[in-house]
């Protein structure tokens, strides 16, 4: 949803057709957790998000970038998603985002009209926990993304011997303007939508 408010497809107030919480999408169907009691019908984009709509998600990236999914996985590499922090700890590995690609005929060689629709609600892609953390991490910070730290100072005989200090591989993920969008969205999944469990009275989630 960041990619496509990021390129100007859409703004809030785009609405898209969820219908009875099946959507079949080239063959295969799409469902939102609710199916089995009707599913969400129209939603306006936030609510895509809020009620965590894998039809509303996917049938929004599938439309604008159905014919040009390189934009779209060039996007989800730009916000971060699989650069390697370089993290010093065991069993680390960097988050794995498949590019679409052409034979010399112009024809996808791994690549199907499913790949983006599924990729666009989390499938097709390894994103280890630490990637989206710092994902989101960055969207909290302004849109500026800042490497995992686990290590802020070694210190010996109570005297600091070596810091660490932060280390920002973006200075900006997404327009400002995304960012504020996006990060309002995010405030209300947890205020009014299903993350309402991870909300808090004593600070903003």
């Amino acid at each position: 949803i960041m990619a496509a408010l990021d390129d100007g497809y859409v703004d809030t107030t785009y609405m898209v057709e969820t219908g009875g919480g099946v959507w079949n999408m080239y063959g295969r169907d799409m469902k939102d957790h609710n199916w089995s009691r009707g599913g969400y019908g129209t939603l306006m984009l936030p609510w895509t998000l809020k009620y965590s709509s894998n039809i509303g998600v996917s049938r929004i990236i599938d439309k604008f970038y159905h014919d040009q999914p390189e934009k779209f996985v060039q996007k989800i590499h730009s916000f971060g998603l699989a650069t390697d922090y370089k993290v010093p700890i065991p069993g680390y590995v960097p988050g794995i985002i498949r590019m679409p690609k052409k034979n010399k005929r112009g024809q996808y060689t791994n690549w199907s009209k499913t790949a983006l629709p599924w990729m666009s609600i989390g499938y097709e892609t390894q994103i280890p926990p630490l990637q989206t953390v710092t994902f989101y991490n960055a969207i909290a910070n302004g849109g500026k993304m800042v490497a995992p730290r686990f290590v802020k100072a070694v210190m010996k005989d109570g005297v600091v011997i070596k810091e660490f200090d932060p280390v920002v591989l973006r200075e900006q993920i997404a327009k400002e303007s995304t960012i504020k969008k996006i990060t309002t969205i995010l405030e209300h999944v947890v205020s009014q939508g299903l993350g309402k469990k991870a909300g808090s009275p004593s600070f903003l989630v």
